[in-house]
């Protein structure tokens, strides 16, 4: 990957074969799920290969959609939520509530011309297109709402950025100094060459602020345009604090093996998309998750529920099937800890398991609920599931800590999982210990064995102090 020589807070991750750009000051907020996808790790086929992420640029709808769920996968979003742009290249900026939920997705767009959204509704995926235009996200981590806007020239020219601001101040009492913003990768100085009449319209708008780190003129008579610098200087005279904005280093057009460009490839490419949700009011205590949610064993009608959310939380290769959820669910129940929204009696997430005398973890324990010996001192963890749109609060935690005290209670001696490399942190967070790469080949991932004792036996859990 080419990078141009600035400092960057931007990361490249990758979840499950699908790599995406995060900035860590929106990261650090702990209030959102954002990302901004590359070429990599989709369907799609020729020259959209392989995560093209628009309906209109002439791929299959199936190879559309299935791309927005492994999205969703990576970076932690339901498709179901997303509400989608009508880029025309204007400066309007749309107010999004619960009654937009899916438009573009699930269901038509009743809307147009719509290149910025803001929001204050958790779960909602503000989602906007490009392959070379910016993209401009905001959080404002004080009355917890969040914006995004699609910045080409001329919405650069409109400063859609400072307009975006002003709406998420209107709606919400948003103040510039507290938000937390970031400029997409898009197109860099370099590779963006212009005519006379936009670079007029830069000087215009810029004044002097339009020199020649932003708008140098070539001997061809065209101009280079920095979008980077304009947009920049858009944010920074609306309020936002140097401290506050991070700036890409990746161009579109200098990474067109992973990235998707207009100019780079003469108008045959896919779309890039760049998304952001609020995932609620961040970490909440105990008592607030109590509140919130009713922590109980499953019940015989909610097998298929889970079954879902397994589907939205794992890739097929990795995830439960509805007839094993059924079979487990009626087997084993109490092994089972669901957590339910109390406001919409919906279950939220779940972590379930099967007890066994067995010592070490094997891939039939997926597969064979007869397995199952309600005696057995040790239970093998099988899945732990929250619905993206609850993430961020402490759920995970909150119900393997019930978890681990209620199997105490029970006598059992020992709790072991299967998880990917990236999860081994969070689950030494929640007090087990990483016994190295198992035996396990499920769904052809590597896998670590993980451990949690529960009795006072040499090994000191987290929750049994």
């Amino acid at each position: 990957m080419k990078k141009k020589e600035r400092d960057s807070r931007m990361e490249l991750r990758e979840d499950g074969g699908v790599p995406y750009f995060i900035f860590k000051n929106l990261e650090e907020t702990g209030l959102v799920r954002h990302g901004f996808s590359t070429r990599l790790g989709g369907v799609s086929e020729g020259y959209l290969a392989s995560m093209n992420l628009s309906f209109t640029r002439g791929d299959r709808e199936e190879n559309v959609r299935e791309n927005f769920r492994r999205m969703g996968r990576a970076i932690g979003f339901i498709p179901e939520n997303l509400v989608l742009s009508d880029q025309t290249h204007t400066d309007h900026v749309r107010l999004m509530t619960e009654a937009d939920r899916g438009k573009g997705y699930t269901k038509p767009l009743d809307y147009q011309d719509v290149d910025g959204m803001v929001t204050d509704v958790p779960g909602l995926v503000l989602t906007t297109f490009y392959a070379d235009c910016v993209p401009l996200y905001f959080v404002d981590p004080v009355h917890r709402a969040i914006g995004l806007s699609h910045s080409g020239w001329k919405g650069t020219v409109k400063r859609i950025g400072a307009v975006t601001l002003e709406k998420m101040s209107a709606a919400f009492g948003t103040r510039p100094e507290d938000v937390r913003a970031a400029i997409g990768p898009s197109i860099c100085q370099d590779c963006y060459e212009v005519s006379e009449d936009v670079a007029q319209a830069f000087m215009e708008e810029f004044g002097g602020a339009a020199d020649e780190r932003m708008l140098y003129r070539k001997e061809n008579g065209k101009y280079q345009l920095d979008l980077w610098r304009a947009n920049e200087q858009v944010l920074l005279e609306a309020g936002i604090l140097p401290e506050h904005l991070e700036v890409t280093n990746v161009c579109t057009c200098c990474n067109p093996d992973l990235l998707f460009s207009h100019r780079a490839t003469h108008g045959k490419r896919g779309n890039l998309a760049a998304f952001l949700m609020l995932t609620g009011k961040g970490p909440a205590s105990r008592e607030e998750l109590c509140r919130q949610f009713e922590f109980r064993e499953i019940l015989p009608g909610e097998a298929k529920q889970a079954a879902e959310i397994e589907r939205i939380c794992f890739p097929p290769n990795e995830a439960c099937s509805e007839k094993m959820m059924m079979q487990r669910a009626a087997k084993a129940p109490e092994l089972f800890l669901v957590a339910v929204d109390r406001r919409t009696g919906k279950l939220a997430g779940f972590l379930n398991g099967l007890s066994t005398d067995e010592a070490v973890f094997r891939d039939e324990f997926f597969t064979d609920a007869d397995l199952y010996d309600p005696e057995g001192k040790r239970v093998m963890l099988l899945g732990l599931d929250v619905l993206p749109e609850y993430r961020g609060q402490g759920l995970a935690g909150e119900l393997v800590r019930r978890y681990v005290a209620r199997e105490r209670e029970k006598g059992r001696e020992r709790l072991l999982l299967t998880c990917l490399e990236s999860k081994v942190k969070m689950y030494e967070k929640m007090g087990f210990r990483d016994l190295g790469v198992s035996a396990s080949s499920w769904g052809g991932v590597e896998w670590h064995e993980m451990d949690c004792v529960l009795e006072m036996t040499g090994q000191k859990s987290l929750y049994n102090l």
